[in-house]
């Protein structure tokens, strides 16, 4: 659309983290009638989060939908969306009839698994998630945070995974009809159900997708130290650094990919996972009431569901 401004989406997936969003928004992005933003999380909408991965610019947001087909439906995925106290209210403001989706977790879950992923970035360097959580009041402070921490705000484990809040907010500010919510669980148990139960809110055909494979396998570093050394090389030398790298790519060699390895989930001590589910607690009961659903399992520790 040269010379005027393109119309907001006309759908968002709103979060949140590590519920499943990325999965969702790779299945949609297949099918015929949609298009999706051309980069996962701009985050445009959410100018209370001060993160260097936002697209701030008007202009840079539109062309995310550049080469959409004519009449096709229009959808980005931000996960942080549902945390931000003003990301829905600025979307809804510029797009009052536009459709959003939150995704829910156990909260539990959530938090240990988000800890993992900040894990290959400069925001996290406590490996034990019992250790990090620990910390959540200090770096609050501003102490024991990370070096090249950016985003202090992603370390406060307990306050991200607060999905009662989070979907209380959500339910107050978007519309019945124009608003829908994914259960992580019904997600992994069935894909292809949830993907089709999106497209009919949509009002889009089924275009008959079969594949709905797992789209981010647990992980983990194979050298913990090396990620850091990486990005300090590149903040020093980064006139020699990125050059490397982009050869390295170039000849289908990622450094970043080679630190890698497949990562079973680890079980939390017992007395941790304990504390974890009274923590989390009052925002189960806080989603199972909006949501009108049993959530008891979210309550019950992963001893007692492997020895059913």
């Amino acid at each position: 659309m040269t010379g005027a401004r393109a119309a907001p989406p006309d759908f968002a997936i709103v979060g949140a983290p590590k519920c499943g969003t990325t999965a969702l928004y790779s299945y949609l992005a297949t099918h015929p009638g949609i298009a999706m933003a051309a980069r996962k999380e701009p985050g445009f909408w959410c100018t209370d989060a001060e993160a260097p991965w936002r697209v701030t610019d008007r202009a840079a947001y539109d062309a995310l939908w550049a080469g959409a087909a004519p009449g096709a439906v229009r959808g980005e995925a931000t996960p942080v969306y549902l945390q931000s106290a003003v990301a829905i209210p600025r979307l809804l403001a510029a797009r009052p009839d536009a459709r959003l989706i939150a995704m829910i977790r156990n909260p539990l879950e959530m938090a240990a698994s988000r800890h993992a992923d900040l894990l290959f970035g400069p925001n996290e360097d406590v490996a034990e998630f019992e250790a990090a959580w620990r910390l959540q009041e200090r770096r609050r402070n501003g102490e024991d945070l990370p070096p090249g921490c950016r985003e202090p705000a992603v370390l406060q484990y307990l306050a991200n995974a607060a999905i009662g809040d989070q979907l209380e907010r959500f339910v107050a500010l978007v519309p019945p009809a124009q608003r829908l919510v994914i259960v992580y669980d019904d997600l992994r148990r069935d894909p292809g159900g949830e993907y089709r139960r999106v497209l009919e809110w949509l009002g889009l055909p089924d275009d008959g997708r079969g594949d709905f494979a797992p789209v981010h396998a647990r992980r983990a570093l194979r050298w913990a130290g090396l990620a850091g050394w990486q990005r300090a090389l590149a903040r020093r030398v980064g006139w020699l650094y990125r050059p490397a790298r982009a050869l390295a790519h170039a000849a289908g060699i990622s450094p970043a990919a080679l630190n890698v390895r497949p990562a079973p989930r680890r079980p939390l001590r017992a007395e941790f996972e304990a504390e974890l589910i009274a923590a989390f607690a009052p925002q189960v009961d806080k989603a199972a009431r909006l949501l009108g659903r049993d959530l008891a399992a979210w309550r019950t520790p992963a001893s007692t569901i492997r020895s059913r």
